[in-house]
Order: structure tokens, then C-alpha cells, then sequence
């Protein structure tokens, strides 16, 4: 089996646990090399390209779009073409191991909530498991039709012959045997037509159809929106949380509106959709344990539950280490910034090759005062209890996206004219929307700069990013009175700055003396040039 290799769900970065298939880019039974992309993965930070390691054909498929796997799962196989498909079989079956055998203790196998939907006792008399004459010791709980037999696509009619399990592994596709799997459907007696001579799920289909059932394969639960949207919407663009989401929900993306960049459905755009359609009836968008409807026959307050997203949980699980561990304390000052702002002005009007932002002039400043006070560019190790300080300045900068918060780094921004510091914050912030990062541009980091003033705060606190050992606030730019050397007022612009430092490595003196000097930077704005 020397020539068969594994495709896997990839560990980018230590903290990568899972992964999401967002797409294959290549299909089944298809020639690659080495080093061809093959399938998109996404983490709960970046998105990148699974490649694969050999050459050879995509000989298997075994996970869907949008489905999440934790790393070293085995998504698909690569092999040559004088490789056996039983030879294939036997590699994938010693990776994740055969299929449980049926059981002989003569019982039905409890069917599940799913596939009992909508199932009446007089619809499922009709439908109720017999013993198979073929293949199977013990048949479970076919799925039952929903009351009336309206001949819906929805419903689940399977015929007698091919109720039950196969008592030996029949060759099918991945998707036909999850189907089998699910609705308790004998493959022996289906003609494959798949390549390999194995069952697909259109075999299953239309075996089952021609006996007078029927059986659809995708998602079984109940609709939310309008009525008769069911095509395939397996290439709508949409994150993968948002495409879970919808399968959740019952949800076809062609019914959505994306509001995510380019044009891509987001988590919120889903929930959205849930909501305003959910919102004519208390029977659609409530579940067990929402408030129930009070005596007036008024709904009190909906509930709409939504899981939390890969990237929420690394966020909220990070954080409250952070603030559950690490001694907080907060030093808060003023710059003003009309100089800043003047010098800002002069260098965008002439210069065509940059367009400096006020942040672009606070990161160079926040780097440069690190250099004047050392002892805040570094990490803490809480296993060992060790301080690790950096000679250079390695800047975290918080971006909002579509997911969640991620802090792509400026490696070397000491080192770094304003200019520069200004293009490649512009590259990492487009590239992080984008979910395109690579680990090691956003691992890391020696100091985080959060600035919110471009959404109007006036200022706020922000929670240090650990390993690190402080975060810079920033807020946005107020115009106030402030007396000039002879006492009198003068209208001046102020930029609120707070810094939020690790007790356990960081005194209040040495956090007042960098703000300090991250103050002269910003209002002597000619030495961030320097």
C-alpha cells in the first residue's frame, strides 16, 4: 500500500484542534501532483489550501463540504491507478476502522429523533420494520412517512425489500453508505453504477424509486423560509459557520442575502434569516425551554439559540484564562494629536504612494516607545513561571471579521518606517477579512494595539492577549478646552490611550513611563518620522 496516500485535515498552529472541508477543488478521480491544492480547509483563524503530498488520482472522497473534522482526520485518498479499489478499502477501513456490525440480539435499534420526523402512528404502521428476507439478522426502525403520504420530496418511503443491514460490507461511495447507515437501507440488492463498481446515492434513489419509495439525501429537518427553495446550494458562497448554520436551521443559502465580502453568507446573515422568518409563528422559533406563550396568547420575548462559532470559543476560551489568571491594572492618559494630525495631512497630500491613517501613526509610535521602555515588549510562561523578553517589537493589531477577532502581526515594527508599517498593516487586515492568514502571521506577537475609535468609543479597557503581558487601547479623538502655558483655553484634539498591564511582570511605574512616552511620541509626531 506503499502507493496509497492520505489526505488530512491540517495542523496549522499549535492551537488548531479541528478543521472545516470548505470545498474540494478537485473531483473525484481526478490526476494531481504534488504540492496541488485539492480541497480548501478552514480553522477557526485562517482559511488555506489542503495539498496534496504525492501524485496520483483522487481515488477517494470520504468528507462532505462544510463538514468540521479534527486534525489528521482522513478526508481523502490519493493512489495510483494500478491500486485496487478493495486495496483502497482495506487502507481507509485500518484508518478509521469498519462499520459497527449489526447487532443479533434480535431487537430494533432505537431510530433517532431525525429520522422519525413528522411520523404519525397510523403513518407508520405502513412503514413499521418486518424481518428481511435477505441479508440482515435484525432490521431496524425504517424512517416513516409523514401521516397521509402527501408524496412530498421530503418524505421517506422505503420499500420492504430493502429495509434493513447489510450483514457484509457492500462497496458504495461515502455518501450512499452514511445514507444506508442512516435510514437503515440494504445496499446487496441496489446495481452500482458508481465508478468501482460501487453504490452512489443516486443508485440508492433510484432503486428505491422504482419499487414505488423514496428517499432524499441531504438535510432532513424541517424548512425555515419560503416554501419550494430546494436546489442545490452546495456552491453558494458562505462561511463555513454560516453554511452549518443553515443545515441547522433547515436553511437553503440560495434564500439568503450575503452581506460578507465577496458576496459571502455570513453567520449573521443566516441567524437574520431564521429570525424574520421565524418571527410569524411561536411554534417555528421556539424549542424546549423557551419562555412559553403567557396567558394572553402574546409570545414573551423569542428565544433564538445559535452555537458558538471555532473562532468565539478560542476567543472566549483565551480571554478568560486572561482575565481569570493575569493581574489587570490599567493606566489611562491623553495625547494631543493637532500636531499629529497636521503632519498626517501634509505627507498624504504629497505623497501618492501612501495614505497614512491615524492608527498607521499610533502603531509606529506604540513600536517606538516599546524601544524606550523594554520591559513591556515581552511574554509571560505561567508552567514555568519565566519572563521572555524580545529586542525587537513584534505588533499584534486587532481586526474585526465577519468570525470573530484576530490579531495578524507586524513583525519587526521597530525596525519599520511609517510607510511600511502602513502597507503591510493594510495587507494583513484585507488578508485576515479574507480568513487567508497563514499561522504564523498571526501567532505570536510580543504587544497588541486595539483601537476603536474609528466606531466613535471615547475609550475603553481592553483585555491583554496572553502570552503578552499588555494591550494598548485606543480610543477616538475628541475635540476639548485644555489650558495653554498662560492658563487660558485652547480648543485641542485629545486621543484617550489605555494601557492594561500583567501585574505579575509590569509595575505601575514602568506602565506610566511608557505611556508617557508614547505620549511625547504622538505629540512630537517629527520623531515618529525620525
Amino acid at each position: 500500500m506503499s502507493s496509497i496516500h492520505p489526505l488530512e485535515i491540517p495542523k496549522w498552529g499549535m492551537t488548531m484542534d479541528e478543521g472545516t472541508l470548505v470545498g474540494w477543488l478537485v473531483a473525484e478521480g481526478s490526476e494531481v501532483s504534488a504540492g496541488d491544492a485539492v480541497a480548501s480547509v478552514e480553522s477557526s483563524k485562517i482559511a488555506g489550501d489542503l495539498e496534496a503530498v504525492e501524485s496520483g488520482i483522487l481515488r477517494r472522497v470520504l468528507a462532505q463540504e462544510g463538514e468540521t473534522h479534527p486534525v489528521g482526520t482522513l478526508v481523502g485518498v490519493i493512489a495510483d491507478a494500478d491500486v485496487s479499489d478493495s486495496d483502497i478499502q482495506d487502507y481507509i477501513d485500518a484508518r478509521v476502522g469498519a462499520a459497527p456490525a449489526p447487532d443479533d440480539s434480535g431487537k430494533a435499534e432505537e431510530t433517532g429523533p431525525a429520522e422519525s420526523v413528522g411520523a404519525s402512528e397510523e403513518g407508520s404502521r405502513d412503514l413499521a420494520p418486518t424481518t428481511s428476507t435477505k441479508g440482515t439478522s435484525s432490521t431496524p426502525a425504517a424512517p416513516a412517512a409523514p401521516a397521509g403520504g402527501s408524496g412530498d420530496v421530503d418524505d421517506v418511503r422505503i420499500p420492504e425489500r430493502f429495509r434493513g443491514r447489510d450483514e457484509s460490507p457492500v462497496p458504495a461511495t461515502p455518501h450512499a453508505s452514511r445514507l444506508a447507515e442512516r435510514m437503515g437501507i440494504m445496499l446487496a440488492g441496489i446495481t452500482p453504477t458508481a465508478r468501482g463498481g460501487r453504490v452512489s446515492v443516486q443508485d440508492v434513489q433510484k432503486a428505491i424509486a422504482a419499487e414505488g419509495g423514496h428517499v432524499a439525501f441531504g438535510n432532513d429537518r424541517p424548512r425555515v423560509g419560503r416554501v419550494g427553495v430546494r436546489a442545490d446550494d452546495s456552491q453558494v458562497a458562505a462561511t463555513p459557520i454560516a453554511r452549518r448554520l443553515a443545515a441547522e436551521h433547515g436553511v437553503n443559502l440560495h434564500e439568503i442575502r450575503p452581506s460578507g465580502r465577496a458576496d459571502r453568507v455570513t453567520r449573521s446573515d443566516v441567524l437574520g434569516h431564521v429570525a424574520r422568518f421565524s418571527s410569524g409563528g411561536a411554534a417555528e422559533s421556539l424549542s424546549a425551554g423557551d419562555p412559553a406563550p403567557s396567558a394572553s396568547g402574546k409570545q414573551e420575548n423569542p428565544v433564538h439559540r445559535e452555537p458558538m462559532s471555532a473562532m468565539r470559543k478560542v476567543i472566549a476560551g483565551r480571554l478568560q484564562e486572561s482575565y481569570q489568571q493575569s493581574p489587570h491594572f490599567r493606566v489611562t492618559t491623553h495625547a494631543q494629536i493637532d500636531a499629529l494630525l497636521a503632519i498626517r495631512a501634509e505627507v498624504n497630500e504629497h505623497r501618492d504612494d501612501a495614505r497614512l491613517t491615524v492608527n498607521d501613526l499610533v502603531l509606529a509610535a506604540a513600536a517606538q516607545a516599546l524601544v524606550a521602555v523594554p520591559g513591556i515588549n515581552a511574554q509571560y510562561d505561567s508552567a514555568t513561571e519565566t519572563i521572555m523578553r524580545f529586542e525587537h517589537v513584534d505588533l499584534s493589531v486587532a481586526v474585526s471579521t465577519d468570525e470573530g477577532l484576530i490579531t495578524p502581526i507586524v513583525r519587526g515594527a521597530d525596525q519599520m518606517k511609517v510607510t511600511e508599517i502602513s502597507a503591510e498593516v493594510t495587507d494583513l487586515a484585507t488578508r485576515a477579512k479574507a480568513g487567508t492568514l497563514t499561522p504564523e502571521e498571526f501567532q505570536g506577537g510580543t504587544f497588541t494595539v486595539s483601537n476603536l475609535g474609528m466606531f466613535g468609543i471615547s475609550h475603553f479597557d481592553a483585555i491583554i492577549n496572553p502570552p503578552q503581558v499588555a494591550i494598548l487601547a485606543v480610543g477616538g479623538g475628541s475635540r476639548e478646552f485644555v489650558p495653554d502655558d498662560d492658563g487660558a483655553p485652547v480648543l485641542r484634539t485629545l486621543l484617550p490611550l489605555t494601557l492594561s498591564s500583567d501585574h505579575r511582570v509590569i509595575d505601575g511605574a514602568m506602565a506610566a513611563r511608557y505611556c508617557s512616552e508614547l505620549k511625547r511620541l504622538l505629540e512630537t509626531p517629527s520623531l515618529i518620522f525620525a
